[in-house]
């Protein structure tokens, strides 16, 4: 059976003039010339090979097929009207809603704290773990808004702008009793097994955060935990982890003091990509959060 084909207009007509009883009234109604109007019924008619309308009444009247139809017809356009409402909407749904990567050294509360400040205004915002190098090509992709990432002392993808957050404190953590000596030397941490939520640290990188020769890379923030306290290494790690409070794990003082041990954290966002207002907010909350950390929300662990 060859499919019957018919517009959204000759379904508007065709209902305007079952309303109003006439062509006159119904072009009036949609703005529309008469002629216009009795040539998008008469089509529609044509493509159902029945007839809507008794054209020998006056005002017109539904066939019983017409009357079948109009009911459905009815039904199709409030439908094409809940089409077109959400249509209009979303440009502001999709402008209300921020994507950011983060890696393992993001401060959790400060995360939490910009979703609620952010989920206040209406805006959502979607919360992606990842390592820094995917998270540059999410950026140029258009598939995250903001990367917030330690500073890697190097030129960034030109495509991209940075701002300077803040920064964060680092020290070394391990298991009680794992070094028995205190203040930890270097030689001892050298000689230990660091537990690294990295992996391919560049060399810079490698100079400033890594002082163990041997290096077990542990990503995710969970498996982490159970390791420093199962005392499988040390971890040269942010304070904001507060891994003081994982069972058995201790903050240690070393020989070096702690002079120099901090981080600068760093947003990337690409300019060309959409939502460059929303960006631009949640930038600007992002630094004033992060000086002035009130209102912190615990993070479930």
């Amino acid at each position: 059976m060859k499919p019957i084909r018919f517009s959204l207009a000759q379904i508007e007509a065709f209902a305007s003039v079952c309303e109003c009883g006439t062509l006159t009234h119904a072009a009036k109604k949609l703005k529309k010339d008469r002629t216009t109007i009795s040539e998008l019924v008469d089509y529609l008619e044509l493509d159902l090979g029945y007839a809507l309308f008794d054209r020998s009444t006056r005002p017109l009247s539904l066939t019983d097929a017409g009357k079948l139809l109009y009911r459905q017809a009815r039904l199709f356009l409030h439908e094409a009207q809940a089409f077109g409402q959400i249509a209009e909407h979303i440009p502001q749904q999709l402008s209300t809603q921020l994507t950011l990567c983060y890696d393992a050294f993001t401060p959790r509360d400060f995360l939490l704290r910009l979703a609620d400040k952010l989920h206040g205004q209406q805006i959502h915002l979607n919360l992606i773990a990842t390592e820094r190098a995917n998270a540059e090509q999410m950026l140029e992709k258009g598939e995250a808004d903001i990367g917030l990432f330690q500073a890697m002392n190097r030129s960034i993808n030109e495509r991209f702008q940075w701002k300077a957050i803040g920064g964060i404190s680092l020290a070394v953590y391990a298991k009680v009793g794992y070094f028995h000596v205190k203040p930890v030397s270097l030689l001892s941490l050298a000689s230990g097994v660091q537990l690294m939520p990295f992996k391919d640290l560049p060399p810079h990188m490698a100079q400033r955060l890594q002082i163990a020769d041997r290096i077990q890379c542990v990503t995710e923030i969970s498996m982490l935990k159970a390791l420093l306290t199962a005392g499988y290494g040390w971890g040269f790690l942010p304070t904001h982890l507060h891994a003081e409070q994982w069972p058995d794990v201790e903050k240690l003082e070393a020989e070096f003091g702690d002079a120099g041990l901090s981080h600068p954290l760093v947003a990337l966002w690409d300019p060309a990509q959409k939502n460059q207002p929303t960006v631009l907010h949640a930038l600007s909350l992002m630094s004033e959060l992060f000086s002035h950390p009130e209102d912190v929300i615990e993070a479930a662990e």
